[in-house]
């Protein structure tokens, strides 16, 4: 009989043990769902910019106020309001650490997808429930009554607010050098745009060639001689572009545009051959041209890189810096 009771003693130690662990175990949360709410404009509405002046997205989180958030690049702003908790989060992030004082932490969640500025999500988080005490049961009443109810619905229609986005102007000093007879220009590139705008780009080496009397080849050869020259020189480049600018985030712009350039070489004639200067065609180009760059800002200052060349044949690299102006 006494060993019948031990074994009982032991089920039961052994029951109650498994049972308070099992209600340990119980007590930690979940992620139960995340999803985008396309149809939510709470974060046009009411944006909030993060340290690079980039629009944050916005989770909106079905849990208590217990819980504590936090992500590799921080969380921007923090609003409790009942029954969720807003959490604006910078664009590009990627997981959330979730905590809890009696519950723990669910370290590193991460998104179904990078977190998009103007975007709002929902977080759903499944807690463990908590023990009701037992009450005594109230008495039964029996209540009949009658009640017409007349069910009144308005309907609001918010229309999505459109993201602003700001005017933006700089302008920049050049310098350009290339071309098969290596000019070296100065010149000024203006540009303006909000999402996309226009470019203007102008740059020379203020030089003249004059008046020529003839032309020759890469050599000197005029015709079927081959006259003497004096070893001077002249020279003259223009290049001029205009075009599209489009810009790609708050610091980085892109632009591209035509226009007609030109880089012409005179070479002198020696005195024995009558003097004057003669243009040289093949260190000389003139026509169409065309130019690519980007255009990068960082606060106010603006600096610039892009590439030109006239009619695909003479290639010239440009640099620029200059003011940035608005936002």
């Amino acid at each position: 009989m006494a060993q019948h009771r031990s074994i009982y003693l032991t089920i039961a130690v052994l029951v109650i043990a498994l049972g308070a662990a099992l209600g340990a175990s119980a007590k930690s949360f979940t992620v139960e769902s995340f999803r985008t709410l396309p149809n939510d404009v709470s974060a046009f509405i009411n944006p909030v910019r993060d340290l690079n002046d980039e629009d944050c997205g916005l989770i909106k989180v079905i849990a208590s106020e217990d819980f504590a958030f936090s992500t590799p690049l921080g969380i921007v702003k923090r609003v409790d309001n009942v029954g969720e908790i807003w959490l604006y989060i910078p664009h590009g992030s990627k997981k959330i650490t979730i905590k809890h004082p009696e519950w723990g932490v669910l370290r590193d969640y991460v998104f179904p997808a990078k977190i998009e500025s103007h975007m709002t999500y929902e977080l759903r988080i499944n807690e463990p429930s908590k023990p009701v005490a037992a009450t005594p049961p109230e008495p039964i009443v029996t209540t009949v009554i009658d009640t017409f109810v007349m069910t009144r619905v308005d309907t609001l229609v918010i229309a999505p607010q459109k993201r602003h986005i700001p005017f933006k102007a700089a302008a920049m000093a050049t310098a350009a050098y290339g071309g098969q007879s290596n000019d070296l220009s100065a010149g000024l590139l203006l540009m303006a745009l909000k999402r996309h705008g226009a470019f203007v780009h102008i740059s020379t080496d203020f030089g003249k060639i004059g008046h020529t009397s003839g032309t020759c080849d890469k050599d000197g050869q005029m015709g079927e001689s081959l006259p003497f020259y004096s070893g001077r020189t002249r020279h003259s480049c223009m290049l001029f572009n205009a075009g599209a600018a489009h810009r790609l985030s708050g610091r980085v712009t892109l632009f591209e545009g035509l226009g007609y350039s030109y880089s012409n070489v005179a070479w002198e004639l020696a005195p024995s051959e009558g003097g004057g200067y003669v243009k040289n065609t093949h260190y000389s180009t003139a026509g169409l041209s065309a130019e690519v760059g980007a255009a990068i800002n960082i606060g106010k200052v603006a600096v610039s890189a892009s590439v030109i060349t006239i009619k695909g044949k003479n290639f010239y690299g440009s640099v620029g810096i200059g003011y940035k102006f608005g936002k």
